[in-house]
């Protein structure tokens, strides 16, 4: 069944199609929610956002899993520019970054953080 269009259609059907062809802006920003969709992730999220920085082995021991896990969880955060590091000696502390996703994510954090307290 094939769809008929209104006469008036408000919109250029084959303008948005070139548009909507090649959207490399949206791609990486699908690519960069779903970094934050696993739980561990989200968890790092919410502490770096409540903490604002914290080294590998704090996270780890928060958590309750190993270095090695955090450690792996941040690099695809940092590939993907949602955290960044500091070095001091041989520590690392990491906090968020200004990404779009992450200005995003804050206030539904922060809303499941007042709920608990409640």
């Amino acid at each position: 069944m094939k769809c008929v269009p209104p006469e008036d259609r408000p919109v250029d059907l084959q303008a948005l199609t070139e548009t909507y062809r090649f959207t490399p802006e949206l791609d990486l920003l699908a690519a960069s929610l779903a970094v934050w969709s696993h739980p561990t992730r989200m968890r790092i999220f919410a502490l770096l956002d409540q903490v604002e920085q914290m080294c590998v082995c704090d996270l780890a021991e928060v958590l309750g899993i190993s270095v090695s896990a955090v450690s792996q969880n941040l690099a695809r955060m940092r590939a993907h520019q949602l955290v960044k590091f500091r070095r001091d000696a041989q520590t690392l502390y990491y906090s968020l970054t200004d990404h779009p996703v992450n200005r995003m994510l804050r206030p539904m954090v922060a809303e499941l953080r007042e709920r608990e307290g409640d």
